[in-house]
């Protein structure tokens, strides 16, 4: 699966320049919310969670650069597809919390996930 995101620099954020890469590596690396959490907390999300981001329609992060795209939402089917991947690939190096899954929105789950998996509570 692949998605066209507008990829804007830091600062001056009217300028960007679209791409379209791999939907794994968008959400691993792009996404302004899920990024984070994938990367510093190796945890993926519920599908819920991942499509309250993907509505957004991603953001600009003013002197951090950003990251567009078109709002949209993921099947279950998709979802599984996905997730997967992302959790057998040595790439990402990510895990499944499946007591966090029933959680209602991404402040919810990102708190939840934050208690848990910070670095410094290890």
């Amino acid at each position: 699966m692949q998605i066209s995101i507008q990829l804007l620099p830091a600062v001056d954020a009217s300028h960007g320049h679209w791409e379209l890469i791999n939907f794994c590596d968008f959400i691993y690396h792009h996404s302004p919310e899920l990024s984070h959490y994938l990367y510093l907390y190796h945890q993926f999300p519920p599908l819920h969670i991942l499509n309250e981001d993907l509505l957004t329609g991603g953001r600009d992060m003013g002197m951090s650069g950003g990251c567009l795209w078109k709002p949209f939402q993921i099947t279950e089917q998709e979802y599984k597809s996905i997730k997967e991947e992302m959790l057998t690939s040595p790439q990402y190096d990510l895990g499944y919390d499946e007591e966090y899954e029933n959680l209602k929105n991404f402040r919810k789950w990102s708190k939840a996930i934050r208690y848990r998996y910070h670095p410094r509570r290890k």
